[in-house]
């Protein structure tokens, strides 16, 4: 997933590695080390399955029901489209207002896989090469229309539209049979039956290729419903027919998005989500400091508010002390990483980048510290099964770890050595926020660094509301630092990390990847680990990691992200998340 989830008994075995190491315990009391780095070891992600779960979802002990949730944060969604969802904060506040085959919730303090608008978590082939969903008795929309698994199908259909979800996943390409050349339901076969509903209530999906980890995929936006009659198409995203227990209320893109109560909601068929708050309130594009300066000192409706960016370091202070009880850490699953376009970029200036890469000085300047990341020097994340920990190097000596403020001269030297210099520089070109003063002061930071190196550099500053989309177009004016900026595993495997960032397919919606590069080598590699067992493929991917950073360099690892959570005085029972390092929404009530 892009940065800012019951099998047959077979299949259930296979996924058994995933599941080996729980997830770590909510920390609702204070500022821990995190996950990934401080004192603390890595602990493993979590994917556990309960194919039985049953609505109503357990009842949070003291919890009240009532209250407005306020949650400003600082980055601004491109739109509300479900085709077009792969971000977290769209995932989180989808997670509110839509339902999908299945869904992940926190139990017994670990993130469990569940069934949701279906019955169980599907059922898998004999050859491995379909999966059956039936749906449950009851579902509607929040107009009160019956849900039907038609909508399902053409949801899933829709997804391969190249206009409409250009920024979504591409395991429906890459898996379904026939979906790499399939268009969509507008410009492709309406009748496509790769996916298809052989009754009201039955959704069947035909493979080219066993997907042992469809069952997590099914979670995805891509897969709640949409009734073709009313498809808006680009319009759609601008009212998203609900089925959780949260619909829109009123939409200013690139402002703001209330939810207000779905009353065609119903808990009995829902194993996963509470509905305490009676509402929610989501401002985009704001200033970190000020908001989480105004949540901690919670005065008014800031009490009754909830901040997910990285912690300040100027707040430190008081989440480590008076205000400790307003603070949540936890483990993330996102990697962040210095992308950059391998088709512009030749791979020896791309070495020089990442040995003038300035990021002690980054964080610095962008209030970052050790309780919202930790260096990284891996695509993978530690706590996925198959880590391969290693320190490649940019240069003899100069190992790439996400440290140190980097090598100007060296870097000036191996531009010389590729052809570049003062009479012939080579020019970095890319897109920064400019309406955002902390992303104004990394920008300065970041753009000394690369002239210092001998780089001539081309930064282009967008709104906040602009740059998420412009950084996500493959045909855009820059070289580097497009979208996505990091990756979190869309499940904790990383068959949900490396095919979906590295290979062609990853390309085929007509987004943007790491190095928005295609390599038939790369391909190659993806495919043979691929068929393998799910359990044989966790090495190797730890192996092709290294291969990748080593001998392409299409993006340089730069940190492991923590969640961090800044909450009011009224906000209560704040979990962190660990399989997307997001707050568990759904579990959150207020204190009036």
């Amino acid at each position: 997933m892009r940065w800012t989830k019951v099998l047959t008994v077979g299949a259930a075995a296979s996924l058994g590695f995933v599941a080996a190491c729980g997830a770590p315990a909510a920390n609702q009391g204070g500022a821990g080390n995190g996950t990934n780095g401080g004192n603390k070891p890595v602990e493993g992600a979590a994917a556990a399955l309960d194919p039985n779960a049953k609505g109503p979802a357990p009842e949070i002990p003291g919890a009240k029901r009532g209250g407005i949730l306020t949650v400003p944060y600082n980055t601004v969604p491109a739109n509300f489209d479900p085709s077009d969802q792969f971000y977290q904060d769209t995932a989180v506040i989808f997670s509110l207002t839509h339902r999908a085959l299945t869904t992940f919730t926190w139990k017994d303090n670990r993130m469990v896989l569940v069934p949701d608008l279906a019955t169980d978590l599907g059922k898998q082939s004999e050859d491995g090469l379909s999966w059956t969903f039936t749906l449950k008795d009851g579902i509607k929309y929040e107009d009160g229309s019956p849900v039907k698994a038609q909508d399902i199908v053409f949801a899933a259909k829709r997804s391969f539209d190249p206009d409409l979800a250009a920024n979504g996943p591409t395991y429906q390409r890459e898996f379904f049979k026939g979906g790499a050349d399939y268009q969509g339901p507008y410009k492709g076969d309406k009748n496509w039956k790769s996916v298809e509903a052989t009754d009201d209530k039955t959704v069947v999906f035909h493979l080219e290729k066993r997907f042992e980890t469809l069952p997590y995929f099914v979670s995805f936006n891509q897969f709640t419903p949409i009734p073709e009659a009313k498809d808006k198409k680009a319009d759609y995203q601008l009212h998203p027919l609900a089925t959780g227990p949260y619909m829109f209320d009123k939409y200013t893109p690139g402002t703001e998005l209330t939810l207000k109560r779905n009353p065609n909601w119903d808990k009995n068929t829902d194993p996963a989500r509470n509905d305490y708050p009676d509402g929610f309130h989501f401002k985009f594009g704001q200033d970190i400091v000020k908001t989480q300066t105004a949540i901690l000192a919670s005065n008014g409706d800031d009490a009754t508010s909830l901040n997910w960016d990285a912690i300040d370091s100027s707040l430190i202070s008081q989440i480590e002390g008076e205000k400790k009880s307003q603070f949540a850490e936890g483990p993330s699953s996102c990697v962040i990483m210095v992308n950059m376009d391998a088709r512009k970029i030749p791979l020896e200036v791309r070495k020089a980048i990442a040995v003038a890469y300035p990021f002690d000085s980054i964080h610095k300047a962008g209030g970052e510290t050790t309780h919202s990341f930790s260096p990284a020097s891996t695509i993978i994340p530690p706590q996925i099964p198959g880590h391969l920990d290693y320190e490649a190097e940019a240069a003899p000596g100069f190992k790439m770890n996400g440290q140190g403020d980097g090598d100007p001269a060296k870097a000036k030297e191996m531009l010389a050595a590729a052809g570049y210099g003062p009479d012939k520089p080579f020019e970095l070109i890319y897109y920064y926020t400019n309406d955002d003063d902390t992303a104004q002061k990394v920008n300065q930071v970041r753009k000394q660094a690369f002239q210092k190196a001998g780089f001539k550099v081309q930064d282009i500053g967008a709104p906040s509301a602009e740059r998420r989309k412009l950084a996500g177009d493959p045909k855009g004016k820059y070289n580097m630092l497009q979208s996505p900026r990091g990756w979190c595993f869309d499940w904790p495997s990383a068959d949900s990390i490396i095919p979906p960032t590295f290979g062609t397919i990853s390309l085929s919606q007509g987004g943007t990847s790491f190095g928005n590069f295609s390599d038939a080598k790369i391909d190659a590699e993806i495919k043979r680990i691929q068929q393998l067992s799910i359990t044989e493929q966790g090495p190797e991917w730890g192996k092709m990691d290294k291969w990748l950073t080593e001998n392409y360099l299409l993006a340089i690892p730069d940190y492991n992200d923590k969640g961090n959570f800044v909450f009011g005085t009224k906000v209560k029972n704040v979990i962190p998340n660990p399989n997307k390092g997001m707050p568990e929404i759904t579990k959150i009530w207020l204190d009036q």
